[in-house]
């Protein structure tokens, strides 16, 4: 019981002590609370926390003196609607650039708007920035501090400085005049001194009351007076009888003693400016009279000071001038440029001193430019509006044309009146060349992107387009097989094998000309590119304008690309019809064999053949500073939306690379003409260039497994190849295909299968087909694929790559191809 006892007291007194523990630590933490509270309250110094976006969630009473509103009024609100407009951008930066680099502490000055007064308070913020072991900000603390006022007397003590800078430069020109005014006492006075000597009151009256420190000594150095009331000497009075410069003001760095000796020997007065004792600068003059002379000491200490600082003041403003990169220029209100630093002279070219004198109109480049200058400076002279740099083209000395930026202020007298410009040149032609190099660089981007988007869109057309053309050519072949030579039926079924023809050399023009693919230039005859040309163009021109061909059916060979010389046709016919567009006209188009005795000058032609091609329209012509432009990429006289003004370019380009020349007659209201010249090549390079045909298709009669997923091309295709004498085995699933392989794999002598085919493409069912019969022969066809080239297919073990849509006697070369060279 005692022991039950002795532990309850034990508890309860250590519940005692416990309790007695906290109440201290709560009555410490409340004096600490007060203790910080008093201190915030307090404090002249605005304290406020933030969140990431810069929204104030604490401040302290200080912010209702710097912001104009109250302390809850500032809860919420982003500190940055507190900032100067003209800071504001900056301050958001800077603090969104200070959270994504995970700053700590920064120290930034920035002008704060007190919205109630709508004054500007200049405030130091200490900010720091909190995060947690994530490197998450988690909350920022920050302290600021008005500068206001000591920014108010820094600008009070420029001015200041301002002011006591003039009153030296008054007082000095005040101190020039009175010493030259002295000079003519002291010469006044040497006139008059023996007329005063008569008169000792007299003399006296001017010695005494003269403020320049005088002594007079006599022909033994020995001084008999003095007159020091004023106590410039700045050290002991002389005394009667002293030798002057040696018992008195002997300190000199010159040797006066020797010089007060010399100059009453020679009778000649003299004038020193010397560092005597106590560091003065003194200007000394010794005037002999007979028996003596007087010495007069004036302090320039101050003055000299003064000048030195100026001297050293303009050296380093005439340096800064002389070494900063951009040209500094003062003129007149004439426009006469009176000053010119160096990278002025080096901007415009000139020696150092030619600019001075110069007018400023001058350096412009046309008399309209000159004019309007001459009319701005009267304005500016008469009316002072707000300065706003200007541009202008200037001409340098050697004649080139810049383009400069002129940043420009009033000059003004003390009086305020206006006596010209100063202004800061800087030479812009780089940037604004770079800025237009860049713009070209964004139009050729734009063009390259819309000519893939064409290219992707014509690709997906030209698979189905191709297999609707090649069911039509297959089964058209098939009735003209089956049809009487006397068949009324038989000339309109190959006038439509002529028309498929036609529309498969269309559909690779058109992917040829939409996909970006390496040049391949061959021996053609391009009478037939430019006619099927003329044939597509007439479809996109409208109808008020006629094309008149005057086509040579023997034009001689050239080594070209087809696709490019279409692409030259249907640029130069384009850019005629437009000429011609709003009243319409003849397109003439013409094709012919030349000889050129003499090409002409300033072109690397040589004497010899060419096919000429000539483009001519009835059009509003060109003036001659558009003609000598029109070949320069970009440049177009057309509206907005109308052309890129790549098209003349894109001509300019494919003659130069196929070693041609282009020239342009035009007249403006008369039409143009372009004529290009193609050289011939020898005949011994297009000695093979006609292909021999085949008179019948070649037959057989293998096994041949044909997959298509279009049922119209597999049914085309199988009655084409049965008529040609093979057993055909027809799927138009590739995986049921696969499988019927997989049966009796040795069932076939070969597969012809499409490529772009629902669940596996053609090259991935031959892997397959390779994978179980290694020697089994295959063709791949195909309308337009990007996944699939020759090259690829061969890698696969493809033996054979066709394009749709073929022909009987395509498909039936291909088989006997790929089976002839199995069989060998």
């Amino acid at each position: 019981m005692e022991k039950t006892v002795v532990h309850q007291l034990d508890a309860h007194s250590t519940l005692q002590n416990e309790i007695q523990r906290r109440k201290k630590a709560e009555s410490a933490l409340q004096e600490s609370e007060a203790r910080f509270r008093e201190l915030v309250e307090e404090t002249d110094v605005l304290i406020a926390k933030l969140d990431g976006s810069g929204n104030f969630t604490y401040v302290n009473h200080v912010a209702e003196k710097i912001f104009g509103v109250g302390m809850e009024q500032c809860i919420g609100r982003s500190m940055f609607e507190f900032v100067h407009t003209e800071d504001r951008d900056t301050a958001v930066n800077d603090f969104q650039g200070w959270i994504r680099n995970q700053v700590r502490n920064v120290n930034y000055e920035i002008r704060q708007i007190n919205f109630s007064t709508n004054s500007i308070h200049h405030m130091l913020w200490a900010i720091n920035f909190r995060y947690d072991k994530n490197r998450q900000l988690t909350g920022i603390n920050s302290f600021a501090r008005d500068l206001t006022d000591r920014k108010k007397a820094e600008e009070n003590l420029r001015k200041a400085h301002a002011r006591l800078e003039q009153h030296v430069h008054e007082r000095t020109i005040e101190l020039l005049q009175a010493n030259e005014q002295l000079k003519k006492e002291i010469e006044d006075r040497n006139r008059v001194e023996k007329a005063l000597r008569e008169s000792e009151e007299r003399y006296r009256a001017l010695f005494e009351n003269n403020p320049i420190e005088t002594v007079i000594v006599d022909k033994d150095l020995r001084i008999t007076g003095y007159n020091l009331a004023k106590g410039q000497s700045g050290s002991r009075l002389p005394n009667i009888g002293d030798i002057m410069y040696k018992d008195y003001a002997g300190k000199h760095q010159i040797d006066m003693l020797h010089e007060l000796k010399e100059c009453i020997k020679s009778g000649m007065p003299k004038e020193f400016t010397d560092q005597a004792y106590f560091g003065r600068v003194l200007h000394i003059r010794i005037s002999p009279f007979p028996g003596g002379a007087i010495i007069t000491s004036i302090d320039i200490t101050y003055r000299k000071r003064v000048e030195e600082a100026l001297r050293e003041s303009e050296k380093r403003y005439r340096t800064l001038v002389e070494t900063i990169p951009h040209g500094i220029q003062e003129i007149s209100s004439r426009g006469i440029i009176t000053f010119a630093n160096s990278a002025l002279y080096h901007i415009f070219g000139y020696e150092s001193g030619e600019l001075i004198g110069k007018p400023l109109f001058d350096l412009l480049v046309s008399e309209k430019e000159k004019q309007e200058m001459k009319d701005f400076l009267a304005t500016l002279v008469r009316e002072q509006p707000t300065r706003i740099p200007f541009l202008n083209k200037c001409l340098t000395k050697d004649g080139r044309i810049i383009d400069i930026q002129s940043d420009w202020n009033y000059k003004k007298d003390k009086k305020g009146n206006l006596i010209g410009f100063i202004s800061i040149i800087t030479d812009i032609t780089n940037r604004l060349r770079a800025e237009e190099d860049q713009i070209r660089l964004e139009k050729k981007l734009h063009h390259v992107q819309k000519m893939e988007a064409i290219g992707t869109l014509a690709g997906g057309i030209a698979h189905d387009f191709n297999n609707i053309l090649g069911s039509i050519l297959l089964n058209t072949e098939l009735a003209v097989d089956d049809l009487a030579d006397d068949s009324r039926a038989l000339y309109s079924l190959k006038q439509v094998l002529k028309g498929s023809h036609r529309a498969k050399d269309l559909v690779e023009q058109i992917l040829t000309f939409s996909r970006e693919s390496e040049i391949e230039r061959k021996p053609i005859r391009i009478h037939s590119i430019v006619k099927e040309t003329l044939r597509m163009l007439r479809a996109m021109i409208p109808a008020t304008i006629i094309i008149q061909q005057d086509i040579d059916e023997d034009v001689g060979v050239i080594l070209a690309d087809a696709t490019q010389i279409q692409q030259l046709v249907l640029n130069l016919c384009n850019n005629a019809a437009h000429a011609m567009i709003a009243e319409g006209g003849k397109l003439k188009v013409e094709l012919e064999n030349v000889f050129l005795d003499e090409p002409p000058a300033g072109t690397d032609m040589l004497p010899g053949e060419y096919v000429r091609l000539s483009v001519s329209d009835m059009g509003c012509g060109m003036k001659p500073e558009v003609k000598d432009r029109i070949f320069d990429p970009f440049f177009t006289t057309k509206r907005p939306g109308e052309g890129t003004g790549l098209g003349l370019s894109v001509v300019h380009g494919i003659v130069i690379h196929h070693d041609g020349m282009i020239t342009v007659e035009s007249e403006e209201g008369k039409g143009s003409t372009f004529d290009i010249y193609l050289p011939i090549i020898p005949d011994d390079k297009s000695s093979n260039r006609i292909p021999s045909a085949a008179v019948q298709p070649p037959t057989g009669n293998e096994n041949i497994l044909f997959v298509d997923d279009e049922e119209v091309v597999a049914d085309a295709n199988r009655r084409t190849l049965q008529r040609l004498g093979y057993n055909v085995t027809v799927s138009t699933n590739s995986k049921k295909a696969l499988s019927t392989f997989k049966k009796n794999p040795q069932k076939f002598d070969l597969v012809i299968t499409d490529m772009t085919m629902p669940s596996m493409t053609g090259a991935e069912l031959a892997r397959e087909l390779i994978r179980i019969r290694p020697d089994i022969p295959i063709i791949l066809c195909t309308g337009y694929s990007q996944l699939i080239t020759p090259e690829k297919s061969n890698a696969i073990g493809i033996q054979e790559f066709v394009m749709k849509p073929f022909s009987r006697d395509e498909i039936a070369e291909a088989i006997r191809k790929v089976l002839d060279k199995n069989r060998s």
